[in-house]
């Protein structure tokens, strides 16, 4: 683990080969009794986005039958892809809501996402793990591999949808840089393909995670605050952390936190 204060002389530099614009992303774990303070540190040494300052984020993942998406996730290897159907806050009265396919990939440090819109009917994101056709899933198999072919990536082996993850987001720009922020809580998933061999019903995870999003591995200096957090820079993947809540016993110890992660009581 890289330590916060750490990270504004850790200056990791990558090469980004995937014709998207690169990013880094920076990842932060609040235990749930810091999230309150969390929020009010961002808010004074942060704005609110204006466009999008708070809200729930949906997102349903797809992954291979053998669970490679996760297990390169899990297992820290340098070139690695995500593949997800993202919608926000609940489906209006509308008969259609606009709904997001995003490819990340990432490469070392270095990450690109890339996304592109499309509508489907509303009724598909009350129950997405299911429908339509016998794959289930908001997007049918053929067109996955039509929007992921745009994005030019070709697997060669099938996706299907293995679990709908949600949580709250605040969203926050640094003054003067621009950096994305954003904080994370409240996150629970649903939705696990039976094949998993799932323990258990709906999960929610313990504590939260910040996210510093911008074109350098830099901390902007006007997040040093944060430092009072006493958190340090982590590979926390919320697709991973849930898959491995629903994997777990529902006794295991510290099954709702990441590995390594006890709060202080």
């Amino acid at each position: 683990m890289i330590r916060f204060t750490e990270m504004f002389t850790a200056r990791p530099k990558q090469t980004n080969t995937a014709g998207a614009a690169a990013r880094f992303e920076r990842k932060f774990y609040i235990p749930a009794s810091k999230i309150a303070f969390a929020s009010h540190l961002l808010a004074h040494c942060c704005v609110r986005d204006a466009e999008y300052p708070g809200g729930v984020v949906n997102s349903l993942y797809y992954d291979t039958d053998d669970m490679d998406c996760y297990q390169d996730s899990d297992d820290g290897h340098y070139a690695r892809h995500k593949v997800r159907v993202r919608w926000y806050d609940s489906p209006n009265s509308a008969p259609e809501t606009p709904v997001y396919l995003e490819l990340k990939s990432k490469n070392g440090f270095a990450g690109t996402k890339q996304r592109s819109r499309r509508l489907v009917a509303s009724e598909l994101l009350a129950n997405p793990d299911s429908a339509p056709g016998p794959a289930g899933g908001i997007l049918d198999e053929a067109a996955l591999r039509e929007g992921l072919s745009q994005f030019n990536y070709f697997p060669r082996k099938r996706y299907r949808p293995v679990i709908v993850v949600s949580y709250d987001r605040r969203r926050f720009r640094d003054l003067l840089t621009g950096t994305r922020v954003s904080l994370d809580w409240n996150i629970r998933s649903a939705g696990v393909m039976p094949h998993l061999g799932s323990h258990g019903g709906p999960v929610r995870l313990s504590g939260g995670v910040i996210e510093i999003k911008g074109p350098s591995a830099d901390i902007p200096a006007t997040l040093r605050s944060m430092a009072l957090l006493d958190t340090d820079w982590s590979r926390y993947s919320k697709y991973g952390s849930c898959v491995e809540a629903h994997l777990e016993g529902l006794g295991s110890v510290g099954r709702l936190r990441p590995s390594g992660r006890m709060e202080r009581l």
